[in-house]
């Protein structure tokens, strides 16, 4: 394999995961029912079809950090799922509609070098003026981070920095013609500060925008009978009484409630027989029903009662004499199961029956609302978030509620409130306590938005740190790439344009200060509100960020992706490892996975290797080679399952970063009072996944994985209390697991059973302990995993 990262084609990657991508993308084009679902597809499915033909060709090289020919890094590359490039660039493409709107404006014709003169005209005066006025009002969006390029040189020259701004313009001007270095125009400015929210308004907007659509019509069609049906109904049975001569028919209900005569089945009806007395006046009243049945089209079925009794009603206003004496029976036996169960018209037990219909179909439709809701929305700026939600609550005004044909004063559901929880401006402690941000990939989500105004802390002019805080929230949301040979993501320094605005930095204590407050926030956050999660890639990369701002040496590690693993850590993670085990020595969790003495030793030897390249080299094959050794497999390129197994080993040799965090944020003291509870969360978190797995795929790799990861972080988390608490802890797990399912605890009883020798101190790898059923409970094995035929 060439792994040279100096031009395409350098790099190739079989094409199986693409493949497999582009087959789902066209059976959704060709199978799915929904339209919307079959669009998304197709177009999936083009870009699918671009990596493919990219991977043959070589014009992209799939596991760079440059997969596109000639493409600088920081050219944001079109990303589909698993990080591949499709060959596009996300700042490129057909014109948009705000390009559009502005070569119209300018009389002109969206012609192939129509980008180029939108990206020149901005150098003019006037183009210059137009980027100062949108910097003072902060009215623009950045989607893209090259949407921020010439805002920068706009700043720059404005504050006589031109050697900086020509610096930019030399690296971006060659692009000129595809990509898009100015900014979506905005109705409002938006704000960076300590409140996040989790999605925009025009999301809330879409989702009631669906529920308005679907409608309900269960409820519809319930009062359109209440207020259109019943009520035809009723007069039609008091005409045919009116026609009755006796007594009105009734069912002759038996002694033990039945209806039926036992003997025949029939109903046992009694009274008079209808369409006998014909009074003044009967068949005009018969006509004019006939005329409303048709004209409200109030019949839902042909089958029923009313249908039946309108066909019968046509007959006898139009024919009379055509009706048969079967006709007449089965009228009479309409009229008297009517009257059983309801009442006579007119009467009490009627009236009590449609009354408390009429209360149960009064309030307005949920659809109905959520149009409301959906129209208040409109007139709140769409691409940010909502400061106070309940203004946007109050019941239906007189004006919605003319438009809606229904009455005033209807309260807005809390179902459909609670749609703008996603989009409310709250702190995020706030937001994780109502369940707005319910796991810590949520919370890496919004994590940006806070950090974007941390980043730009240091920055003093206003509008460049607002500018700041654009470029930052539009680079989180560049999509990672699938790289190889521990390659990294392109950083936001490497922007031309962003480290201009880098050099604008003032070296001030107080950014620091209220970036470790919020690093060290952040981290108790996530391990207290989530403690069953290994913390994802993407908070990884946020908290880096801020440690960055805070000089902070904080030494985390990212989750690889075993696929790609190419059977070497980099050098951290041996020196993580290495403090790890240090702060762990002789624990409970260093009983539990076997790092023993020898192994921390081994450990401690990697980490005094800092200095020079080859012993960098020396430092994460030797981490590698002690993996490996544990795992009992080999890794390299190709064998996804023994590199899976191998990087487990590396996640519980440095914690996955749980030891970083505790020791370097120092969070020790403050976590003491939640760790036991930390660990009785991830236990029942455990049992609530496995239980999940075992009704749905008792064999489920993915289960299995995050049972063991949360398993993981439950023995860090227990190993950082008194050694009194462990048993107390294991007590409590028998206890709790007494109350699952025999199923259920048979699964999880080998590991319980090995978590409780490694508490008194004995080695799960003893053949004694092995021959006891005690299991240590790793994501993988060799082969069948224990949970899987458990």
């Amino acid at each position: 394999m060439d792994n040279d990262d100096s031009g395409a084609g350098r790099i190739r990657i079989a094409p199986g995961y693409a493949t497999l991508q582009l087959a789902a993308a066209l059976r959704a084009v060709s199978d799915h029912p929904d339209p919307h679902v079959r669009a998304n597809g197709a177009t999936k499915a083009r870009q699918w079809e671009q990596v493919m033909v990219g991977m043959f060709t070589g014009a992209i090289a799939i596991g760079s950090r440059t997969p596109l020919d000639g493409a600088p890094a920081w050219v944001t590359p079109d990303v589909v799922k698993g990080g591949f490039a499709t060959g596009d660039f996300k700042a490129g493409g057909p014109l948009q509609g705000h390009e559009l709107a502005t070569l119209a404006a300018a009389g002109m014709a969206p012609a192939p070098a129509a980008r180029r003169w939108l990206n020149a005209r901005l150098l003019t005066d006037e183009g210059l003026a137009s980027l100062y006025a949108l910097l003072d009002s902060g009215c623009y969006e950045i989607n893209v981070p090259e949407e921020g390029a010439l805002l920068v040189v706009a700043w720059l020259t404005r504050h006589g920095k031109l050697e900086q701004a020509r610096e930019v313009l030399d690296a971006i001007a060659p692009w000129f013609d595809r990509l898009r270095f100015y900014p979506v125009p905005a109705a409002q400015p938006r704000r960076f500060g300590e409140r996040v929210f989790l999605a925009p308004v025009s999301a809330a907007v879409s989702a009631l925008q669906k529920r308005q659509g679907d409608g309900n019509q269960r409820i519809l069609a319930q009062r359109a009978a209440v207020r259109l049906r019943l009520p035809l109904y009723d007069r039609v049975l008091r005409l045919f009484l009116d026609s009755v001569e006796g007594a009105p028919p009734s069912i002759d209900i038996g002694a033990d409630g039945a209806w039926r005569d036992p003997a025949s089945g029939k109903f046992r009806i009694a009274g008079g027989w209808p369409c006998r007395l014909y009074p003044a006046g009967w068949r005009e009243r018969g006509e004019a029903l006939l005329r409303e049945w048709q004209a409200n089209a109030v019949a839902a079925r042909k089958d029923d009662s009313l249908a039946e009794l309108c066909g019968y009603l046509h007959l006898c206003v139009t024919e009379p004499a055509a009706l048969s004496g079967r006709d007449v029976g089965r009228i009479r036996l309409i009229l008297g199961r009517y009257i059983s169960k309801r009442g006579l018209p007119g009467s009490a037990q009627l009236a009590a029956l449609r009354s408390a219909q009429a209360r149960q179909v009064a309030a307005a439709p949920y659809h109905l609302l959520a149009g409301v809701l959906a129209e208040r929305l409109r007139a709140v700026a769409q691409d940010g978030g909502l400061d106070d939600p309940a203004p946007l609550g109050v019941p239906v005004t007189v004006a919605e509620a003319a438009s809606l044909g229904e009455d005033a004063g209807a309260p807005i559901p809390a179902v459909l409130l609670a749609k703008l929880d996603r989009c409310s401006i709250e702190s995020v402690p706030v937001l994780v306590e109502r369940g707005v941000i319910g796991s810590a990939e949520v919370l890496a989500g919004v994590l940006p938005q806070l950090s974007a105004a941390i980043n730009g802390a240091a920055l003093a002019e206003p509008s460049l740190k607002q500018l700041y805080g654009a470029l930052y929230q539009a680079f989180r949301r560049r999509r990672s790439l699938l790289l190889q040979n521990l390659q990294s993501q392109v950083r936001i320094g490497e922007l031309p344009w962003v480290a201009a605005v880098n050099a604008q930095r003032q070296q001030d204590v107080a950014p620091r200060t209220l970036a470790r407050r919020t690093l060290d926030e952040l981290a108790l956050l996530a391990l207290t509100s989530f403690p069953q999660t290994a913390i994802p890639n993407p908070l990884i990369q946020e908290l880096n960020t801020l440690a960055d701002n805070a000089g902070l040496d904080l030494p985390l590690v990212e989750e690889l992706a075993a696929d790609i693993f190419m059977g070497t850590f980099g050098h951290k993670f041996a020196n993580v490892a290495a403090h790890a085990s240090a702060m762990l020595d002789d624990s409970l969790y260093c009983h539990y996975y076997g790092i023993d003495a020898a192994v921390r030793a081994q450990l401690r030897e990697l980490a005094q290797r800092r200095d020079g390249s080859a012993a960098t080299r020396a430092n994460a094959d030797g981490l590698t080679g002690l993996c490996e050794a544990r795992a009992g497999v080999r890794s390299g390129f190709g064998t996804v399952i023994n590199n899976a197994m191998v990087i487990e080993q590396q996640q519980i040799l440095t914690t996955h970063n749980l030891a970083a965090l505790v020791a370097r944020l120092d969070l020790d003291g403050e976590l003491q009072a939640h760790y036991e509870r930390m660990a009785q969360q991830c236990f029942t978190w455990i049992c609530r996944n496995q239980h999940n797995a075992l009704n749905a795929w008792p064999g489920d790799p993915r289960a299995i994985r995050n049972a063991a990861y949360a398993w993981r972080q439950m023995v860090f988390f227990l190993s950082m209390t008194a050694a009194a608490t462990h048993a107390d802890f294991i007590a409590w797990a028998h206890s709790h697991l007494a109350q699952e399912s025999p199923r259920l605890r048979q699964r999880l009883a080998p590991a319980l059973a090995g978590l409780e020798l490694a508490a008194a101190g004995r080695s799960l790898d003893d053949p004694a302990s092995l021959a006891s059923g005690a299991r240590r409970l790793l994501a993988y094995a060799k082969g069948p995993h224990w949970m899987a035929v458990a």
